[in-house]
């Protein structure tokens, strides 16, 4: 299987990371990228040690996927509450 995972690490700008993640609940993001074809996982956690960290975690069918999502125009208004919120994205990709 060509199961692909990210971990996405978000470190919020200071008190903004629960905000970060009820927006996008809020704005129905979260339910338009797990509705996407061949996503299997779509879920954001707050750490309970450092709240402004936030981790999500993807799970795609395969790599066609995964860049259809990428195109996706959700995308852009994802990105406009990532500039909005967070200081710093680092990606682990597992394949």
């Amino acid at each position: 299987m060509d199961r692909i995972v990210l971990h996405v690490t978000y470190t919020c700008h200071p008190d903004q990371g629960e905000q970060f993640v009820k927006a996008l609940r809020d704005s129905g993001l979260q339910a338009a990228v797990r509705g996407e074809d061949g996503c299997l996982q779509y879920d954001y956690h707050i750490s309970c040690e450092e709240r402004d960290t936030v981790v999500l975690i993807e799970g795609w069918r395969d790599a066609a996927a995964l860049s259809a999502h990428q195109s996706k125009p959700h995308m852009k208004e994802i990105f406009k509450l990532k500039d909005q919120y967070v200081a710093h994205t680092s990606v682990a990709k597992y394949e």
